[in-house]
């Protein structure tokens, strides 16, 4: 009965690493979309990325005093 049980766990845990895989990859290729369509939209003057991020974007880089 313990097999049983074990085959049923790791069947489980394929599952979810299966569905994580998957919205790890979705989120992955989310994100080199957004840099792609950043880096292509940068302007000439050498605005570093940082710089222009938009406030809806889902990473927030935070400036902080030096000291």
């Amino acid at each position: 009965m313990s097999d049983f049980v074990s085959q049923l766990r790791l069947a489980e845990k394929a599952a979810e690493d299966i569905y994580f895989a998957k919205v790890s990859y979705e989120l992955i290729t989310i994100l080199h979309e957004r840099m792609q369509a950043e880096k292509n939209s940068l302007p000439a003057s050498g605005q570093s990325s940082a710089e222009t991020q938009s406030e809806d974007s889902p990473v927030v880089m935070k400036k902080t005093s030096g000291g």
